[in-house]
């Protein structure tokens, strides 16, 4: 017996040593800022906003850059809040987090909807694949949401944990490598990986992400580790799926979209090169249905997997024949949507991510799709505004060099030492230098890493001071996106703009997000129907003047308004009415 205890003892010890580590670690408070995927914002407690400290533990060597989306630690009764999974597409870039699709959707979310509070909580993120997203999903149903959204499938190579990535993603077994996720919750996992963490180094830090994931640069089709990222895309989204049928939210998966026509395979393999010869061969001729399966074919024997193969998008098909499941046909909107007919450069600003008018189509598409649910569809209500037509000049040369950082290196690039490579990214950035002030700013701030809003400020300063509306307004509605809670920077735009029409698509877009953002002020109510009854949108006008009327607001401007309403609305007795009351409040 004494034998007995003795051995139980001698094998549970380490356990209990463990466990007594493990507990030690959580009362001394180790690591204690990285273990919620969301934080309180600093000087708004009463909203969450992802925690920058968390999403490291996804990545041995890098922490991606994560958007600005903001939400209600205590949701609204009358809020619609969507959070959206995927990759570096979703996440926005080239762009800053504003012209992601998933913002894009959320502003389109507000004019287009009255009575509803809109959140979109962006958690896109650089080389993450299905299994990060289904580590964040299982995580989401405390927040209460009521859709989600998930475009991802082009990183389940070389994405973290992907099937021939150097991040996590040496053992290709789905159990080991959720095993691994759901360790990464322990504190005494988490030291010893922050000892054994590879440290930065400068020759690390000049090498692109591209260059930096690849393991296996010779994935073939049909191949042991091709078949390895088809299964764990089906098991991980398919089990994200079951996760949110379960707890009746309903899900949107997106159709992933690359570039077909004018995107030369990455990879050396012959077959693939000659395949896209071909499609060159019979786009020139006119034969588009045949380059359009040539081209297609070229990016299957593409043995460096950045861009997803077919079967990616077949399994979400699949998974669309749930009808807790909305299909999102991102690929065949982006096709009918570029230039020629078949996936090219204007849609995309290199291989795969959307540029500005493919996120802004996509916000549209996904839009579509969420008028299907019966909330958004109450909610419905047409505006004769839109979300912006097009980007700053600021945002137009961030985005260039952004882009030709990546273009620069390894695999764009083939036997370029990293010298010759920074070399030919220098180029670029010398011709923004010379360009113009904006384009000089852009490129200082972005890569020295210098802050955007600070940059924003300059040149929105320096505008004003020529009166140039056309370029002050894109340049201000991107300000004010970093800093919706600043009373001061909404109410000089709102001066600035008032007297205007060239900047009314900009004031509305503003007003309505801050006014969604939590400044529900009757002041901001009565710009906004003021413009909206200057532009025949009576409905919208109603509303807000409305909306003012039952906040108490007595000011005369918002009488002004309802008589400037009824009077279009060729209602005399009520225009009358709030006349005589316009006429008293000016007493």
């Amino acid at each position: 017996m004494k034998n007995k205890i003795y051995w139980i003892i001698t094998l549970l010890f380490p356990l209990f040593l463990l466990g007594f580590i493990e507990i030690a670690l959580v009362i001394g408070g180790y690591n204690e800022e990285a273990q919620d995927l969301f934080i309180e914002v600093p000087s708004q407690p009463d909203y969450l906003i992802t925690n920058s400290s968390f999403v490291p533990r996804y990545f041995p060597s890098f922490k991606p850059q994560v958007a600005v989306s903001p939400f209600l630690k205590k949701k609204k009764a009358n809020t619609f809040r969507i959070f959206v999974l995927g990759g570096s597409s979703t996440q926005g870039y080239p762009y800053n987090f504003y012209y992601s699709f998933a913002e894009q959707l959320e502003q389109k979310l507000l004019l287009e909807t009255d009575g509803l509070n809109i959140e979109v909580v962006n958690l896109g993120m650089t080389a993450i694949n299905s299994y990060v997203i289904w580590d964040i999903s299982n995580r989401l149903m405390d927040y209460q949401p009521d859709a989600i959204i998930v475009y991802a499938g082009h990183n389940e190579y070389y994405g973290s944990f992907g099937a021939g990535t150097t991040q996590f993603g040496l053992i290709n077994s789905i159990r080991v490598k959720r095993m691994v996720l759901s360790l990464k919750n322990l504190r005494l996992y988490q030291l010893l990986e922050n000892l054994f963490r590879p440290k930065d180094n400068e020759k690390n830090k000049q090498r692109t992400m591209m260059a930096s994931v690849i393991r296996e640069s010779k994935i073939e089709l049909g191949g042991d580790i091709y078949s390895s990222g088809i299964k764990q895309f089906k098991r991980n989204i398919g089990d994200v799926a079951e996760l949110f049928k379960s707890n009746g939210v309903p899900i949107l998966l997106g159709t992933v979209a690359s570039n077909l026509k004018d995107q030369p395979p990455l990879s050396d393999k012959n077959e693939a090169l000659k395949a896209y010869a071909e499609g060159e061969k019979h786009f020139e001729t006119g034969d588009k249905n045949a380059a359009i399966t040539l081209f297609d074919e070229a990016k299957e024997l593409d043995e460096i997997r950045f861009r997803a193969p077919n079967e990616i998008n077949e399994l979400i098909n699949d998974f669309a024949k749930d009808p807790n499941v909305l299909l999102v046909d991102v690929e065949g909107m982006i096709r009918s949507n570029s230039v020629s007919g078949i996936e090219d450069e204007s849609m995309f600003v290199d291989h795969l991510h959307p540029n500005f008018m493919g996120h802004n189509l996509m916000a549209d598409l996904f839009f579509d799709h969420l008028h299907e649910l019966e909330r958004i569809k109450r909610a419905y209500s047409p505006n004769v505004f839109d979300t912006p037509e097009d980007i700053s000049q600021f945002e137009k040369a961030y985005a260039e060099i952004t882009v030709s950082r990546l273009m620069s290196g390894y695999p764009f690039q083939k036997g370029l030492s990293e010298t010759e490579e920074l070399e030919k990214f220098k180029e670029v950035y010398k011709d923004l230098m010379r360009s113009s002030y904006v384009d000089s700013i852009a490129a200082v701030t972005k890569v020295n890493q210098k802050s955007v809003p600070d940059a924003l400020k300059k040149i929105v300063d320096q505008q004003m001071k020529v009166d140039n509306v056309r370029e002050v307004m894109p340049h201000y509605y991107e300000m004010l996106k970093w800093q919706l809670n600043s009373v001061d920077l909404i109410e000089r735009g709102i001066e600035y703009a008032i007297n205007n029409p060239q900047a009314n698509a900009y004031l509305v877009n503003i007003i309505e997000q801050v006014l969604n953002e939590g400044a529900y002020d009757p002041r901001y109510m009565n710009v906004l129907s003021s413009i909206y009854t200057d532009n025949k949108a009576y409905d919208k006008a109603k509303y807000w003047l409305d909306e003012s009327l039952r906040l108490g607001s007595n000011e005369p401007v918002l009488y002004y308004n309802l008589t400037r309403y009824y009077l279009f609305k060729k209602d005399t007795a009520e225009a009358t009415r709030y006349h005589q009351k316009f006429l008293q409040s000016r007493r």
